[in-house]
């Protein structure tokens, strides 16, 4: 373990939503669900594609216009979609002395309707931040819960974005 490993206890809300989806996965869908995963999925991939190559415009598409916020570990963050595309802009910067490179993976993930349009995802995630100017890396594991909504022109987003960390190796700059 390095100096700067931390190990983060969940927030019992966010294992709460996790267990119920958990406990939902298995359960059939109706032949409409699963027409509908496969443009759930894609919005969570979409995010973190546009999280990594700093793509606004992607990103304010990925989430709702309105009523959108964030959690992270329980904790407010973004309370409206230019919110979180800035914070997103400002914790991975392409430019000055904390320039990094990130990629961020989301897998095992499940979906849980939660009514004809609305959605839980449960995606396991894994970051990895490298600074450009000396290749050291910040890397975290953890899980995302979001709710979605399909949006009057059809398109899935993300409503509620929330993020729980669970394992960080080394230190996001940023957060110093």
């Amino acid at each position: 373990m390095r100096k700067n490993d931390i190990t983060i206890p969940a927030q019992p809300e966010m294992l709460e939503m996790a267990k119920k989806i958990m406990l939902f996965a298995g359960s059939p869908y109706t032949p409409e669900q699963l027409a509908e995963i496969p443009s759930i999925l894609a919005v969570k991939a979409k995010y973190f594609f546009a999280t990594d190559h700093q793509d606004t415009e992607v990103l304010m598409d990925v989430f709702t216009k309105e009523g959108f916020s964030a959690w992270w570990g329980g904790y407010p963050g973004a309370r409206s979609a230019e919110e979180q595309c800035q914070a997103a802009l400002n914790s991975c910067p392409k430019e000055g002395p904390d320039a990094m490179v990130p990629l961020h993976f989301g897998h095992n993930q499940i979906v849980m309707f939660t009514g004809e349009r609305s959605a839980q995802l449960l995606t396991r995630m894994r970051d990895y931040h490298t600074y450009i100017d000396n290749g050291e890396c910040y890397e975290g594991y953890g899980f995302y819960v979001d709710d979605l909504v399909k949006c009057d022109d059809g398109k899935w987003r993300i409503q509620t974005l929330r993020l729980q960390y669970r394992v960080m190796n080394g230190q996001l700059r940023c957060m110093k």
